[in-house]
């Protein structure tokens, strides 16, 4: 038809020009996607030596299982993203024998996944449809990791699956780190003199461990971030761009804050009824409301750059208000990219709000 534009399927591996132009959307996305929780001027960092651990490391997240899950060419892992960017990973050993590991469970469910589907059995067949492979949580840093490292900086990636039909759950750390994460990350905030750590999962995480391991420099949310997550991270972390990403959701203390937390799903033993009790109050709606403090609110996110935001001008009338917001990087180092937020608060009357 007249206006459309047609694109060939190739039969060989040819990189095709529409491939490299949604390779650079991939890109700049994540850029703005990722978001740097913490900071406290450690970063950026130049490329140098680099102590790298965790189960998002080599084997980073892209995205999610079920209908979240996209096969493409290749997805640049936080690893290879670094490596790119000139920085030399000096923990090679770890991250085999992880790779390993991991390889190793991914037969094992493989396996696993053909004798129900051989099955024939409708019932089995769904049940693991939601039940999809976990990575491995990751083996032990040694101190003999950390004297081998030859390095001054550490990043730790810890990371969860989750997708459509598996969500994530209370009993298996998928909210909260497994013993061996946390004495892995408290263990290599003692040892290396700036220590990054990057969550590597599709949403809220539970960061207790940063009130009470002393060392952790930085925290960076990466959630999932496709095809070139790994090459958008490194570029942050050295500074060649400055982080402008905002969370769209608040996070926690702990898990516990969240209203009625334990009546979701099977929490409350009821798997036939879901009564949503907070009403209206979710999310930013209930902290703002009851005074609950979150660790990161919604719309939370730093920046190398330094951002100074002044309501210059409003107007309004029956149906519309108009803002003009004046935004000046202070920064005389760093360019940036700020997100303006406009927040409105209704009246209280009979009816919540």
């Amino acid at each position: 038809m007249a206006g459309k534009i047609r694109h060939k399927a190739l039969k060989s591996d040819q990189v095709t020009i529409l491939e490299e132009k949604n390779l650079r959307i991939a890109y700049e996305t994540a850029l703005e996607a990722i978001v740097l929780l913490e900071n406290d001027g450690t970063l950026p960092i130049h490329p140098g030596k680099i102590a790298l651990f965790g189960a998002g490391a080599d084997m980073t997240i892209k995205g999610g299982t079920g209908s979240g899950e996209v096969n493409g060419r290749h997805a640049v892992s936080i690893m290879e993203g670094l490596e790119n960017a000139g920085f030399e990973i000096t923990t090679k050993s770890w991250l085999s024998e992880y790779r390993k590991i991991y390889e190793e469970s991914e037969a094992e469910y493989g396996q696993q996944f053909r004798k129900k589907l051989y099955s024939f059995r409708a019932n089995d067949i769904i049940n693991f449809m939601s039940d999809p492979f976990q990575p491995p949580f990751g083996q032990e840093v040694t101190k003999e990791d950390l004297s081998s490292s030859d390095a001054d900086t550490c990043i730790y990636v810890v990371a969860r699956q989750a997708g459509e039909g598996a969500d994530r759950k209370l009993h298996n750390h998928d909210f909260t780190l497994t013993e061996t994460e946390w004495n892995n990350i408290a263990l290599c905030a003692s040892f290396y003199e700036k220590m990054i750590l990057v969550i590597n999962t599709g949403g809220v995480f539970d960061l207790s461990c940063l009130d009470q391991i002393e060392g952790v420099n930085s925290v960076w949310f990466f959630c999932q971030q496709g095809a070139m997550g790994g090459q958008a991270f490194a570029d942050l972390l050295a500074g060649k761009e400055s982080p402008s990403g905002k969370l769209a959701s608040s996070w926690p203390m702990k898990y516990e804050d969240i209203p009625y937390a334990m009546e979701y799903s099977s929490l409350n033993g009821d798997l036939e009824n879901e009564y949503y009790e907070e009403d209206i109050y979710v999310g930013y709606r209930y902290y703002d409301s009851y005074k609950v403090e979150p660790r990161y609110p919604f719309g939370y996110g730093l920046s190398y750059a330094d951002f100074y935001t002044h309501l210059i001008g409003f107007s309004q009338d029956e149906m519309t208000a108009e803002f003009h917001v004046n935004v000046v990087n202070r920064s005389e180092k760093y360019a940036g990219k700020e997100v303006v937020q406009l927040y409105a608060n209704c009246p209280q009357g009979r009816i919540p709000k």
